[in-house]
């Protein structure tokens, strides 16, 4: 019984409202609140992933002579599909105020005065950066499962 008073719903709702009513236009635009803070949530995923990924790269080559840091920039975003705002990975630059010279004359790399220019990589910050990307991403994944949960429940609801 429930599934012929909803086919009959979406027969009557056709039919009355059309296809290009101001109603169905906004219905569309709106339905999809829970996708539009999922695409966020994603986002948010792969900034993070990526913030890991080079504090991995730059904690690998903490020992490497002539290897320059990397920092990621993150910036806000503003979603006009959502009318949200997301977050994204502005750039990913070399910083090179974090090259220390070292004297090591043995070296493959050193200038005529026996320096090597090797990264000043603090391998405690480094660690802490890493830490707080992986726990905003497990923050996302948790709000992710959280939204496809509600989803659910949604689609229960109208079964």
């Amino acid at each position: 019984m429930k599934k012929h008073s909803y086919f009959l719903f979406l027969i009557f709702m056709f039919l009355f409202l059309g296809n290009n009513t101001v109603f169905a236009r906004m219905e569309s635009r709106n339905r999809d609140a829970l996708s539009g803070s999922q695409r966020t949530l994603t986002d948010a995923i792969k900034t993070n992933n990526v913030r890991m990924r080079v504090a991995a790269e730059n904690m690998a080559n903490s020992q490497s002579a002539g290897y320059v840091p990397k920092k990621v920039y993150v910036q806000a975003k503003r979603n006009r599909k959502t009318n949200g705002t997301t977050v994204q990975v502005k750039k990913i630059s070399r910083d090179k105020s974090l090259i220390s010279k070292k004297l090591d004359p043995t070296h493959p790399k050193a200038d005529a005065n026996g320096m090597v220019e090797m990264p000043n990589i603090s391998p405690l910050m480094t660690m802490m950066d890493m830490q707080r990307a992986k726990l905003e991403s497990e923050h996302a994944m948790k709000s992710y499962q959280m939204t496809t949960d509600m989803r659910h429940a949604t689609l229960k609801m109208m079964n």
